[in-house]
């Protein structure tokens, strides 16, 4: 159960391809509406899909091969495309082609959304951003590393650990933005990414999502029995729902701004002091220390001025997280 859960990130990072989707019009309006739903929020149905019926293919092939065998994608597909053709050469190069086709899906995800996360990590860690290329090299490098490692050798213990910390992740956003923004109220209505008006780190996501995945991770292995082993993936969902607005409540919701966005009136539009190109004003923040609004990514690599713009909150008596 928890291995197969494991989808549930892949369905996030499906979501993130919805930037590259073009503006909606009277002219479109239909076609962008159904490619949201489906390649959005809808993809779980696909999963869904992809999901029962693996699993019926993979019930088939290990009444006549065995569940060991039945493992192999190369081995399941043939065997129930073979069943279907009765052909034994077409059925073997059909399974060829479809394991191609979903690991060049799977790996392609993968390297896009890893490459970004390597970014956005290393982009505030570091305060450098030499490229996604880089970063796309070292997701590529790690893929091949953990592949002559035998990873598929231990497929289900993997996903298995990698689904509970999954699921913590997108539980806790998920009752951060459902539970806190719009039904306790207890954070800002509005999603804030920018550097300049965030702490370093959030108790209210990150705490609660180590506590979930940890629980549920440790629940997995069988500490607290058999039952809770082979349901972990609830563990952490519910843990991860349950958490955020018990950290908000307790921490007051105070680390959700290290200060108010305040951009000129004329802010829109307008170039980045540092690297002078142009963005909306949903990419700016106003920055004391350059003397002028700055972009995200430019605000993420200058570290030089050691969140000097956040310095003011101190007197209200709410701690500053240096990123020095």
């Amino acid at each position: 159960m928890c291995a197969n859960l494991s989808m549930a990130s892949q369905i996030g990072e499906q979501g993130d391809y919805l930037r590259f989707m073009p503006d909606k019009t009277e002219q479109n309006r239909k076609s962008w509406w159904a490619a949201m739903l489906f390649g959005g929020p809808g993809f779980v149905v696909i999963c869904l899909v992809a999901w029962f019926g693996g699993l019926l293919i993979s019930g088939f092939a290990a009444q006549s091969i065995g569940e060991g065998e039945a493992n192999v994608p190369v081995r399941m597909f043939d065997l129930a495309f073979g069943r279907i053709f009765g052909n034994g050469e077409f059925s073997l190069v059909l399974a060829a082609l479809f394991v191609i086709l979903s690991q060049v899906k799977i790996n392609v995800m993968n390297a896009y959304s890893g490459s970004l996360s390597w970014s956005n990590f290393f982009s505030r860690l570091l305060h450098r951003h030499p490229g996604r290329v880089v970063w796309l090299l070292l997701q590529i490098a790690i893929g091949l590393v953990v592949m002559e490692l035998g990873v598929f050798n231990a497929i289900t213990v993997v996903l298995g650990i990698y689904s509970n910390v999954a699921i913590a992740w997108i539980g806790c956003i998920t009752s951060d933005l459902v539970i806190n923004k719009k039904l306790l109220k207890l954070a800002p209505p509005a999603i804030e990414f920018r550097r300049a008006y965030l702490y370093n780190i959030n108790p209210v996501g990150f705490v609660s999502m180590i506590i979930a995945a940890v629980v549920a991770v440790v629940a997995h292995f069988g500490v607290f029995g058999a039952v809770l082993a082979q349901s972990s993936a609830l563990v952490s969902l519910v843990l991860a729902l349950m958490l955020p607005p018990v950290v908000a409540a307790l921490t007051k919701g105070k680390y959700y701004l290290a200060r108010q966005p305040d951009l000129p009136s004329d802010a829109a539009d307008q170039p980045c002091v540092r690297c002078a190109t142009t963005f909306d004003e949903v990419d700016l923040a106003d920055c004391p220390f350059m003397d002028g609004v700055i972009c995200s990514l430019c605000c993420s690599t200058h570290g030089e001025c050691h969140d000097m713009c956040k310095k003011a909150v101190v007197d209200l008596g709410i701690p500053v997280v240096s990123s020095a």
